[in-house]
Protein backbone atom coordinates (compact mmCIF):
# COMPACT_ATOMS: atom_id res chain seq x y z
CA UNK A 1 0.00 0.00 0.00
CA UNK A 2 1.45 3.75 -0.83
CA UNK A 3 0.42 6.34 1.44
CA UNK A 4 -2.02 8.21 -0.84
CA UNK A 5 -4.15 5.17 -0.45
CA UNK A 6 -4.97 5.89 3.13
CA UNK A 7 -5.98 9.20 2.13
CA UNK A 8 -10.14 8.81 0.94
CA UNK A 9 -11.42 10.20 -2.07
CA UNK A 10 -12.97 12.93 -0.17
CA UNK A 11 -9.89 13.77 1.69
CA UNK A 12 -10.54 11.93 5.14
CA UNK A 13 -7.32 11.01 6.26
CA UNK A 14 -8.22 6.96 6.97
CA UNK A 15 -4.42 6.09 8.73
CA UNK A 16 -5.18 7.07 12.46
CA UNK A 17 -8.45 5.06 12.08
CA UNK A 18 -8.00 1.63 14.73
CA UNK A 19 -10.86 0.19 12.10
CA UNK A 20 -8.43 0.81 9.12
CA UNK A 21 -5.39 -0.14 10.91
CA UNK A 22 -7.12 -3.89 11.56
CA UNK A 23 -9.92 -4.50 8.92
CA UNK A 24 -11.18 -1.75 7.30
CA UNK A 25 -10.02 -1.69 3.55
CA UNK A 26 -10.71 2.13 3.15
CA UNK A 27 -12.45 3.47 0.37
CA UNK A 28 -9.28 2.59 -2.05
CA UNK A 29 -7.34 -0.92 -1.28
CA UNK A 30 -8.63 -2.88 -3.82
CA UNK A 31 -10.33 -1.01 -6.20
CA UNK A 32 -6.97 -0.56 -8.26
CA UNK A 33 -6.02 -4.18 -8.67
CA UNK A 34 -9.70 -5.15 -9.52
CA UNK A 35 -10.12 -7.60 -6.24
CA UNK A 36 -12.69 -5.20 -5.36
CA UNK A 37 -15.65 -4.41 -7.94
CA UNK A 38 -16.13 -0.63 -7.99
CA UNK A 39 -19.53 -1.05 -9.84
CA UNK A 40 -20.36 -2.04 -6.57
CA UNK A 41 -19.20 0.66 -4.16
CA UNK A 42 -22.23 2.94 -2.62
CA UNK A 43 -20.09 6.18 -2.31
CA UNK A 44 -20.52 8.20 -5.24
CA UNK A 45 -17.31 10.17 -4.58
CA UNK A 46 -15.38 7.02 -4.82
CA UNK A 47 -16.59 5.68 -7.82
CA UNK A 48 -16.66 9.01 -9.31
CA UNK A 49 -12.74 9.42 -8.47
CA UNK A 50 -11.63 5.80 -9.00
CA UNK A 51 -13.12 5.65 -12.35
CA UNK A 52 -11.51 8.70 -13.48
CA UNK A 53 -7.90 7.32 -12.01
CA UNK A 54 -7.45 10.25 -9.57
CA UNK A 55 -6.11 9.65 -6.17
CA UNK A 56 -8.19 12.29 -4.58
CA UNK A 57 -11.25 14.45 -5.72
CA UNK A 58 -8.53 17.47 -5.20
CA UNK A 59 -6.88 16.06 -8.55
CA UNK A 60 -10.25 16.78 -11.19
CA UNK A 61 -9.99 19.54 -12.83
CA UNK A 62 -13.96 19.97 -12.13
CA UNK A 63 -13.27 20.14 -8.60
CA UNK A 64 -15.00 23.40 -8.01
CA UNK A 65 -18.31 22.52 -10.53
CA UNK A 66 -18.88 19.02 -9.16
CA UNK A 67 -22.02 18.90 -7.61
CA UNK A 68 -21.06 15.44 -5.69
CA UNK A 69 -17.53 16.67 -3.80
CA UNK A 70 -19.42 20.22 -2.86
CA UNK A 71 -22.58 18.70 -2.03
CA UNK A 72 -20.12 16.71 0.20
CA UNK A 73 -17.98 19.01 1.68
CA UNK A 74 -20.34 21.73 2.21
CA UNK A 75 -22.68 19.26 4.31
CA UNK A 76 -23.36 20.41 7.58
CA UNK A 77 -20.92 19.45 10.01
CA UNK A 78 -17.24 20.26 11.25
CA UNK A 79 -15.61 17.19 9.45
CA UNK A 80 -17.08 17.79 5.92
CA UNK A 81 -15.39 21.30 6.23
CA UNK A 82 -12.31 19.76 7.33
CA UNK A 83 -12.51 17.41 4.40
CA UNK A 84 -12.50 20.31 2.17
CA UNK A 85 -10.19 21.54 4.04
CA UNK A 86 -7.30 18.58 3.35
CA UNK A 87 -8.79 18.50 -0.39
CA UNK A 88 -7.76 22.31 -0.87
CA UNK A 89 -4.32 21.80 0.93
CA UNK A 90 -3.66 18.97 -1.51
CA UNK A 91 -4.74 21.23 -4.68
CA UNK A 92 -2.38 23.90 -3.25
CA UNK A 93 0.57 22.23 -2.51
CA UNK A 94 1.03 18.09 -2.63
CA UNK A 95 0.23 14.94 -1.31
CA UNK A 96 3.42 14.89 -0.17
CA UNK A 97 2.85 18.10 2.06
CA UNK A 98 -0.31 16.61 3.11
CA UNK A 99 0.86 13.27 4.34
CA UNK A 100 3.68 14.93 5.98
CA UNK A 101 0.95 17.40 8.16
CA UNK A 102 -1.38 14.21 8.94
CA UNK A 103 1.58 12.05 10.19
CA UNK A 104 0.82 13.60 13.99
CA UNK A 105 -3.29 13.65 13.03
CA UNK A 106 -5.31 11.25 15.75
CA UNK A 107 -8.57 11.35 13.55
CA UNK A 108 -9.31 11.75 9.84
CA UNK A 109 -8.30 15.49 10.13
CA UNK A 110 -6.59 17.80 12.02
CA UNK A 111 -4.80 20.91 11.89
CA UNK A 112 -2.20 22.34 9.03
CA UNK A 113 1.09 24.16 9.07
CA UNK A 114 2.57 25.93 6.25
CA UNK A 115 4.74 23.12 4.40
CA UNK A 116 8.46 23.50 4.66
CA UNK A 117 10.19 24.55 1.32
Amino acid sequence: MNDTEKIGCCGAYCKPCREFQKTCKGCKLGYWDGSRDLTRAKCKIKRCCLTKGYVTCADCRDYDHCVIIQAFIHHPGYKYAKYGQALEFIRSHDYAAFLKTAEAWKNAYGKYSAPEH
